[in-house]
């Protein structure tokens, strides 16, 4: 059985569906309860309306499944928003609201799935991030502050969970056609729409994402990274930190 958040659209609908059509029961959350109903129609697919900021709604969605189906076998701690702006445009409310969702619901997603997959001897856990979690991007601090904490989550969790058979990954996305970049909530200063277009790679689909991310797992890396350019990037920030800063900070 597998917990997607952040199901309604996008990666997190299409990890359903490639699941479901694997032959995997899967539990899809979200808290856009319309969003759902598509995904419904798929008997192998089971809806909950969750907000994952909410640490007890989060339990009540991981033991509530695995009271119905038996198990958990894999989690995706997928639900973010994005929030673009300068720093000194950024009120103290989107502060909040941002690491509430996008650090605060892998958290609880992962407090409450961990100890479940620990007791069975096997799990996956896949938290979802993106190269804002591994390179600079400006100007879009807060989003880059949640996206290094859940990669500095997810490889320290994974080492310690490694002897118990949980296994742990994270999923560093980049150029992928999902509504994230469509509901993103823009500041003064900056458009993740404008940003997007100015892209000078195409992105690729949400269903290709979500092969991506099956393929990382079965090969249990630490680091599911995709599209394939997105390799480059990294290692050019590795090697090249100040003169990737000055290229990434433009907005």
């Amino acid at each position: 059985m597998a917990v997607v958040t952040g199901a309604a659209s996008g990666l997190g609908a299409a990890l359903c569906r490639l699941l479901a059509a694997r032959g995997v029961a899967v539990v899809a959350a979200d808290i856009d309860a319309a969003g759902l109903v598509g995904l419904a129609a798929d008997t192998a697919i089971h809806t909950q309306v969750v907000d994952v900021s909410d640490d007890d709604q989060v339990r009540h969605l991981i033991h509530g499944a695995v009271a119905e189906l038996g198990r958990i076998d894999f989690l995706f701690n997928n639900a973010a928003i994005r929030l673009g702006g300068t720093v000194e445009h950024m009120p103290l409310p989107q502060w909040q609201r941002i690491v509430d969702v996008n650090l605060w619901g892998v958290v609880h997603g992962t407090r409450h799935a961990y100890p479940l997959m620990r007791a069975q001897g096997s799990g996956h856990i896949v938290n979802m991030a993106s190269l804002a979690g591994l390179t600079p991007v400006s100007p879009s601090a807060a989003y880059a502050m949640t996206e290094h904490a859940v990669v500095g989550l997810s490889t320290a969790l994974r080492a310690e969970a490694a002897a118990s058979g949980v296994k742990v990954s994270v999923a560093v996305q980049g150029g992928v056609a999902t509504d994230i970049v469509d509901s993103g909530i823009d500041l003064p200063g900056y458009s993740y729409r404008q940003a997007a277009r100015r892209m000078p790679i195409g992105m690729i689909s949400a269903e290709r994402a979500a092969r991506h991310i099956l393929r990382g797992m079965r090969k249990n890396k630490p680091y599911i990274v995709f599209p394939h350019y997105n390799r480059a990037v990294i290692a050019a920030h590795r090697w090249c930190p100040g003169l990737m800063s000055r290229f990434r900070g433009r907005g």
